[in-house]
């Protein structure tokens, strides 16, 4: 048994898209009506965004943030795509990890081994 996927919703698909696209360097899995399917790079593990007019806390259910583990190389391309993009940073966890928040409220947590 693994984890396949993790499913969040959001209120703006094409933000989101371009956030996990052209910052961190995600890719498109797959197509799906109302929702994107995105793949870490040379992984399996897949984040799905589905759309939702409704209103909701990115805070709620207990999730409290999920993280993407990054290459030495990928590292420093995503923190200068960040830097590029004004995303602010959030917290660290030493010189090894950061938070951030994409466009729906979520915290991301980057980090390299």
């Amino acid at each position: 048994m693994s984890l396949r996927h993790l499913a969040l919703k959001t209120r703006d698909l094409r933000a989101t898209e371009r956030f996990y696209i052209d910052i961190l360097g995600l890719e498109t899995a797959f197509p799906h009506r109302g929702m994107i399917f995105l793949q870490t790079p040379g992984g399996s593990d897949l984040l799905n965004f589905v759309e939702t007019r409704r209103p909701f806390d990115p805070g709620a259910g207990g999730l409290d943030h999920f993280g993407l583990h990054l290459s030495r190389a990928r590292w420093k391309k995503v923190r200068a795509a960040l830097r590029r993009a004004r995303v602010p940073i959030r917290g660290r966890r030493g010189r090894s990890a950061v938070y951030i928040e994409d466009p729906n409220g979520y915290t991301v947590e980057l980090y390299v081994d």
